[in-house]
């Protein structure tokens, strides 16, 4: 029998129109003060917004709004939120957004009892939080990072160009509202990256070292889904019960890689989206093909066969050929167009990147061994 541990304290409640009970919930837990956390434009444009602070109106809670998080949050925003948390005297976080505001509200929420800034705690040194943090309420607007059921908090350092992480139990939220009407207004390629996203954190919890009986059903299951609904999600972008689909398959894919981790695609991605300054989802899809390419010489026949049938390859032969040109076919029907080059990368930028990978906590989990010649070499690959 497998050894493997699995652990999840994330109140999980998913359903259509539960976005409106996000006051009564706080409320429910206890809370006097709020700070809502998100970003700068899309729960504003909505309305939801406002709709969310009319009924907050109904319950005696104080509400203040944190509205500074970009698409690629630096870590200075998180020092900015939790000063405000601490002045206020909040009780309670609650993050509404894309990853972006999501990973910003669980490290505010821990930041508010430690000293110095947030990227004191990042990488390896997320161990020095000791001291856990403010309760938190997380409700995705996209189905992509699955943010709200993971331990993970992804920031940027501008002066350095890295992108890490803090990877800490207390990190995760107290309570995850996920439904599915806040993803309706994802425009059409913000829906493409966000899923893409979601594609591989299945892709690579499968893969990944750690991966396990409990992980693996979870994972094919997601991929599957959202193999099969993300397509018809892109070209019918007011179908809820689609988005519906694709929303569960990220959850339960977080759900997968925060126990197992995830692999060479995302320790790639990163210092690419900062290098390039493109959407996290984007730059995953530009390293996946070289790097699963890397990741098949090794596999079981079982796990490829598990993976091909996941993607409608039912046959192990040429199963490694095939299972490369579906997902190359699944980018191309999403309008991906890869190739390093066409985002502003140079060749002679390679080299750099390739430095960077290895600080990635994904790295580590890599089905296969990575070192900076096999690294540099599915860059170039990729470009």
């Amino acid at each position: 029998m497998q050894h493997f541990n699995f652990y999840i304290p994330v109140m999980i409640k998913f359903g259509i129109g539960l976005w409106e009970k996000i006051p009564e919930e706080s409320y429910s837990l206890g809370a006097k003060k709020v700070l809502i956390v998100t970003g700068k434009k899309h729960l504003k444009s909505t309305g939801i917004l406002d709709k969310l602070l009319n009924i907050y109106n109904n319950y005696p809670i104080d509400v203040y709004v944190f509205d500074e998080v970009p698409p690629e949050p630096p870590y200075y925003i998180v020092d900015q939120g939790a000063e405000i948390a601490k002045t206020k005297g909040i009780d309670l976080v609650i993050g509404i957004g894309g990853g972006s505001a999501l990973d910003v509200a669980k490290a505010i929420a821990v930041k508010v009892n430690l000293p110095g800034t947030i990227w004191d705690y990042i990488g390896d040194n997320s161990n020095k939080i000791t001291i856990k943090g403010l309760p938190t309420i997380l409700v995705p607007t996209t189905a992509g990072t699955a943010s709200e059921v993971t331990r993970v908090s992804v920031l940027i350092n501008p002066e350095t160009k890295e992108k890490l992480s803090i990877r800490h139990d207390f990190l995760y939220a107290t309570l995850a509202i996920i439904d599915p009407y806040l993803t309706l207004s994802l425009p059409k390629e913000n829906t493409a990256y966000s899923g893409i996203d979601a594609f591989i954190h299945s892709l690579e919890s499968f893969l990944s070292v750690n991966s396990n009986m409990v992980t693996e059903p979870l994972a094919l299951t997601a991929l599957r889904t959202i193999y099969k609904y993300l397509p018809r999600v892109y070209n019918n972008l007011e179908r809820i019960d689609l988005r519906e689909k694709v929303l569960y398959a990220s959850t339960i894919s977080g759900i997968a890689f925060t126990q197992t981790g995830l692999g060479g695609i995302h320790a790639l991605a990163h210092p690419i989206g900062v290098y390039a300054n493109i959407p996290h989802g984007l730059a995953c899809a530009l390293v996946t093909i070289p790097t699963l390419e890397y990741n098949l010489e090794i596999l079981s026949r079982e796990k490829i066969s598990a993976l091909g049938r996941a993607i409608g390859v039912y046959s192990l032969r040429s199963a490694k050929e095939k299972i490369l040109k579906k997902i190359d076919e699944f980018f191309s029907i999403l309008n991906i167009k890869l190739g390093l080059h066409n985002y502003g990368i140079k060749w002679e930028d390679l080299p750099n990147i390739a430095q960077e990978v290895p600080k990635s906590g994904s790295y580590k989990t890599n089905p296969r061994t990575l070192n900076y010649e096999t690294v540099l070499e599915i860059l170039k690959k990729a470009f």
